[in-house]
């Protein structure tokens, strides 16, 4: 029997389509989530400008928007239907989003083993769905995840134009997205000579739309002082809260896995290209999310899972296939049968 080099291009879907199914069961029946009819009174009372959670919360505008128009979509054609399903409805696409562009990112970074591309996809379907502690469906979360990924996609095609669109609506969805117009500049941190006009000015336009929309949206609603959980406002509070819960750090570990180790100590063997971006916006994104967020939520840490984590793992596979495995080698014969 001759066996079979790849996946069948008809098979990705429905195994897309799976993993997606998975994802969203696991958010939508998890223990540990908020309850449904809570997050449906919060997107109301949040639609009417009376949300319990405003700073940031309030100044997210695009997932909110976007999910109004799936319920009133889908209580036009279907009244007086359950009211969780545009809910599930929409964080079902944004999974699926996930994982099909997640797919077209490795294989751009040339994961060309379809077997690892699954493999990838299967890592990502597991920290997704175990990253729901005390959380809601947090559309602007996957929203900022499918936004980061576009915008390595459209980087590594050469399409950097499109940055500037891209990074304003990202930052009408989460203020973290800050780090999309550098991503065009990361690449030539080390050879400031080698930058080119274009790069710079699609760098500079992303910069300035990011900005204009972040004080506009708070200029709209109102500046508020951020307040996190149990009145904490300060760094120093939230530093010492989220180091001190010891909660976080095995479901820190059930999210992530020691793929974020096992690349920080392999860095070096990884393109350029995804050390820039490692350096750009890992060491950050954990300061900012431990000092200014709630990191037992550990969704919160699923853009570098997702955009340099489990990539680099996977293309560290394929290295040491590549040098170490000698194709000349027989198979014991019993391997074969």
């Amino acid at each position: 029997m001759k066996t079979p080099h790849g996946i069948s291009n008809w098979l990705w879907p429905v195994l897309i389509f799976l993993l997606s199914s998975y994802v969203v069961y696991e958010h939508a029946t998890s223990p540990l989530a908020v309850d449904m009819n809570e997050q449906i009174e919060r997107h109301h009372r949040w639609m009417a400008g009376d949300s319990e959670f405003f700073n940031p919360w309030q100044y997210r505008v695009f997932s909110a928007y976007v999910l109004e128009a799936f319920i009133r979509v889908y209580h036009t054609v279907l009244p007086g239907k359950p009211e969780a399903v545009p809910y599930l409805a929409l964080h079902f696409v944004q999974i699926l989003a996930i994982f099909y562009l997640s797919l077209m990112y490795f294989r751009r970074l040339g994961v060309r083993n379809p077997f690892l591309q699954a493999a990838g996809l299967l890592v990502l379907c597991f920290c997704i769905s175990t990253s729901v502690f005390q959380s809601d469906l947090s559309f602007n979360t996957y929203f900022d995840i499918i936004f980061y990924l576009a915008a390595a996609i459209l980087i590594l095609d050469g399409y950097i134009a499109w940055i500037v669109p891209l990074t304003v609506v990202a930052a009408l969805n989460r203020e973290t997205s800050g780090f999309i117009p550098l991503m065009v500049l990361a690449p030539f941190t080390l050879n400031p000579k080698q930058v080119s006009r274009p790069v710079l000015a699609v760098t500079a336009l992303s910069l300035l739309g990011f900005a204009i929309v972040f004080v506009a949206v708070r200029s709209y609603f109102g500046y508020q002082p951020a307040v996190g959980i149990h009145g904490m406002t300060s760094a120093t509070d939230f530093l010492k809260y989220n180091i001190t819960f010891f909660r976080m750090y095995p479901l820190l570990l059930g999210t992530l896995s020691i793929i974020p180790i096992v690349v920080l100590f392999n860095l070096g063997k990884l393109p350029a290209l995804l050390r820039h971006w490692f350096w750009l916006i890992v060491p950050f994104w954990f300061l900012v999310h431990l000092a200014k967020g709630t990191a037992v939520e550990t969704r919160l840490f699923l853009v570098p899972q997702v955009l340099i984590f489990v990539p680099s793992f996977l293309l560290l596979i394929d290295y040491w296939y590549i040098e170490n495995l000698n194709p000349s080698t027989p198979l014991k014969k019993e391997w074969m049968a």
